[in-house]
């Protein structure tokens, strides 16, 4: 053999041991991998979710049986997290096999680049993590117009009470007469002993039924789903009363598009939208926010009224 042809031969050796060893050395890694059904959503909306892993089989995870502590602390107080079902383990050539779980995501804040980060997950003993994903959350206070709001219903008529025929005999007119005098004497007597007290301040009520709202969820007294509602009718009744809109009539989005004809500005706007669109995802979609989720949105919208009581203005003509 001559020598160019035998150092070519070692050569070819060479690189195939190298391949064979890099391809054995292949199965023990692990890909991570996060996939969306889209990168923009509105506030109220939801966003579907996979997390997939291929490694050496077999896999073994460490995860979390709280679907919320799969995500980075950062992450969890923006996103709702909820599995669709169980994983799915599916093998691979060369002796792997592929991991992947659906999941749905909420979230509570909008923004050009809300960020999806992931916690350090456990597989086969070595940390991993997936990576980071960022959504366009959208709310729909952009689009609010006033066109699009229903006109006021106005206030509905009682039929007229025809007046009684007066009486022929005169003993039992002065005896009606009497009566109504007794009736309308025992009246004011009651009333001035249950005159009402000064109508209480919008600030001093909202405040007082949010209190109270924190109160009965903390001590479990309510469902989180009765919170979110009662939570929408405080801040929907105390706009009505303080600023003359009929808040507690209109829909989440006929609100804020009369709050758009009022001149609202959007940072008076943005807060109260979040937190009534939230609301509105717990009444009509089932997506309750769990308890430590609800008093923070009690909170959030204790700050949104003390704003407006900063803010100075007089109630709105009715």
């Amino acid at each position: 053999m001559k020598p160019n042809q035998a150092h070519g031969q070692l050569s070819v050796g060479f690189i195939l041991c190298f391949a064979s060893s890099f391809a054995f050395g292949q199965p023990g890694q692990v890909f991570p991998s996060v996939s969306l059904h889209s990168d923009k959503i509105q506030l109220s909306g939801s966003i579907q979710l996979s997390l997939a892993l291929e490694g050496p089989a077999p896999l073994r995870l460490e995860l979390p049986k709280d679907a919320e502590k799969l995500l980075a602390p950062e992450s969890a107080t923006v996103w709702h997290i909820k599995s669709l079902g169980p994983a799915k383990v599916t093998p691979v050539e060369g002796g792997r096999e592929r991991w992947e779980q659906k999941f749905r995501l909420s979230p509570f804040v909008h923004g050009e680049k809300v960020p999806i980060a992931f916690a350090t997950i456990k597989v086969n003993s070595e940390d991993v993590t997936f990576p980071t994903k960022e959504v366009r959350v959208q709310t729909s206070i952009a689009e609010a117009k006033a066109d699009n709001a229903r006109p006021v219903t106005g206030i509905e008529e009682l039929p007229t009470i025809e007046p009684p025929q007066p009486e022929t005999t005169g003993w039992q007119f002065m005896a009606v007469l009497g009566g109504i005098f007794a009736v309308v004497l025992i009246g004011a007597i009651i009333r001035r002993s249950r005159a009402k007290p000064p109508p209480v301040p919008p600030g001093e009520w909202a405040g007082r039924e949010l209190d109270r709202l924190e109160r009965d969820r903390a001590l479990e007294r309510i469902s989180s789903l009765v919170a979110a509602e009662r939570l929408a009718a405080i801040l929907r009744e105390f706009i009505e009363i303080r600023h003359g809109l009929s808040a507690t009539k209109l829909t989440t989005a006929e609100l804020l598009a009369e709050c758009a004809k009022a001149n609202w500005s959007a940072d008076r706007t943005a807060p109260l939208a979040e937190i009534l669109e939230r609301c509105d995802r717990a009444k009509f979609a089932g997506d309750a926010p769990d308890a430590e989720r609800i008093l923070a949105m009690v909170n959030r919208a204790r700050e949104w009224v003390v704003a407006q009581l900063r803010e100075g203005e007089a109630p709105a003509e009715p």
